[in-house]
C-alpha cells in the first residue's frame, strides 16, 4: 500500500513538472508569434518601418510563467529587404523543475520559442 502511495505521489509530481514547463512552452510561443505577426504588419522596406515594428513588440506584454516573469533575451530581425518578414525569438525562457529534481532530473527546464511571420502572406484561396 505505501508503495503504491510513493509512487502516485511521484507520478502527480511529474505531471506537475511537465505541466508547468508546457504552460510556459505554450506562453512562450504565442508571445512570439503575436510579435512577429505584429512587427511584420508594420514592414514597409524603410527604416521607419523597421522602427514601427520593434515599437510593435515593444507594446506587448512581455511577461510568461502565469504573468510573473519578463522575457530576457528576446531578439527580433527582419528580412534583408526590410519588407517581407519579422522573425521573433525568446531563446532563454528558464522553468524551474520542483519534483523532477528529487529523481536527478535538472533544477531549470529551458523552453525557447521563435516565430516568423511574412508581412504579405500568400494566398491560397481567393
Amino acid at each position: 500500500m505505501s508503495v503504491a502511495m510513493v509512487l502516485m505521489l511521484a507520478v502527480m509530481g511529474l505531471a506537475f513538472d511537465f505541466g508547468r514547463i508546457y504552460i510556459a512552452r505554450n506562453e512562450a510561443q504565442v508571445f512570439t508569434d503575436a510579435a512577429a505577426m505584429a512587427a511584420a504588419s508594420k514592414l514597409d522596406g524603410t527604416d521607419a518601418g523597421l522602427d514601427r515594428a520593434r515599437q510593435a513588440v515593444s507594446r506587448l506584454p512581455m511577461r510568461w510563467n502565469l504573468g510573473t516573469k519578463a522575457f530576457t533575451g528576446v531578439r527580433v530581425e527582419f528580412s534583408p529587404d526590410k519588407q517581407s518578414w519579422a522573425s521573433v525569438a525568446a531563446p532563454d525562457n528558464q522553468v524551474e523543475i520542483t519534483f523532477l529534481r528529487a529523481v536527478g532530473g535538472p533544477a531549470v527546464f529551458t523552453v525557447p520559442a521563435h516565430s516568423v511571420a511574412a508581412a504579405k502572406p500568400v494566398r491560397l484561396i481567393e
